[in-house]
């Protein structure tokens, strides 16, 4: 019976190309099947770059939402303004007329 010792860089090296090519070839089987690790190694189904751009989506909606948020009320404000004009010229045009 062979045992590996980790103290012989020879075969650590040896051990750890041949994990590492495992890990790949998992990985790559995984990734075909739509099946992908994270950065902290939890798996995930969607691609890391897609999720990434997922998130900046979201990032980019919510801003938009907000500066919705924030023309709604100058416009609101806008109007109101407006209809308060318009009350001020009508009744300076009874004032005038009558």
């Amino acid at each position: 019976m062979t045992h590996l010792s980790l103290a012989d860089p020879v075969r650590a090296t040896l051990f750890s190309g041949e994990a590492g090519r495992q890990t790949a070839m998992a990985k790559d089987i995984l990734a075909e099947a739509g099946l992908h690790f994270d950065e902290l190694n939890k798996l995930r189904v969607l691609d890391p770059e897609v999720t990434q751009q997922t998130i900046e989506l979201k990032e980019e909606c919510k801003d938009f939402v907000d500066k919705i948020g924030q023309f709604q009320k100058i416009v609101g404000g806008l109007i109101e303004l407006v209809d308060q004009l318009a009350k001020e010229a009508e009744n300076e045009k009874m004032k005038v007329s009558g």
